[in-house]
């Protein structure tokens, strides 16, 4: 069983990249606005929603740690955005690691880097407006991303996220450059060089 967690900033391809990789090992794709729009639909996108996404993510993760004899894939790949100035941020990531570990899992993050023109131009795609509701305003969604690169520390320091979630297995990649699928390709080797050593859990 394992959780492979793909964390970086807004547009940064986390979904795309996904997408990609749940063709590529065994494990089904659960990207950040699937839950927050769910909510968001009724109550827009203030705390509540973002409280009860948080929660509902939660549990999903500890009902499948809780039943992997009978779950229908051997993993979940969860793409989230990562604020390493909040220290909330830091326990989230580390609850959601205990639950899979606890469970004797393994957890990858995977943090994903590009260069904020190329987010942007990527904030645009028609995939990422046909699958978030809320991107469909460019203006805002534009905004939104440039007040959130310039309020948040959207990228980890060197060893950081090592300290915060030790027994995860981490790996930056840099995917200016490179499609989604071949960003994909190097995660999934990654897993399985990662797997190789250890052992798969």
């Amino acid at each position: 069983m394992k959780l492979v967690m793909i964390i970086g900033p807004q547009a940064v391809g986390k979904m795309s990249v996904g997408r990609e990789l749940e063709g590529m090992i065994d494990a089904r794709l659960l990207f950040n606005h699937e839950t927050l729009d769910l909510f968001a639909k009724f109550l827009g996108y203030g705390k509540e929603t973002f409280r009860l996404s948080d929660e509902t993510r939660k549990a999903l993760f500890r009902a499948f740690a809780e039943n992997q004899g009978s779950n229908l894939t051997d993993g979940i790949i969860f793409t989230v955005v990562v604020a390493f100035n909040q220290e909330g941020d830091h326990r989230f990531l580390r609850e959601v690691s205990d639950l899979f570990t606890g469970a004797g899992g393994d957890v990858y993050i995977i943090e994903l880097e590009a260069a904020l023109e190329t987010r942007l131009a990527r904030n645009t795609m028609e995939s990422r407006l046909e699958a978030k509701p809320s991107k469909q305003n460019l203006e805002f969604s534009k905004n939104e991303l440039l007040c959130s690169h310039e309020k948040h520390r959207l990228h980890s320091l060197p060893g950081e996220v090592e300290k915060t979630v030790p027994e995860a297995r981490y790996l930056r990649l840099d995917n200016n450059g490179i499609t989604a699928r071949e960003a994909a390709v190097r995660i999934a080797s990654f897993i399985e060089a990662e797997q190789t050593k250890t052992g798969p859990a």
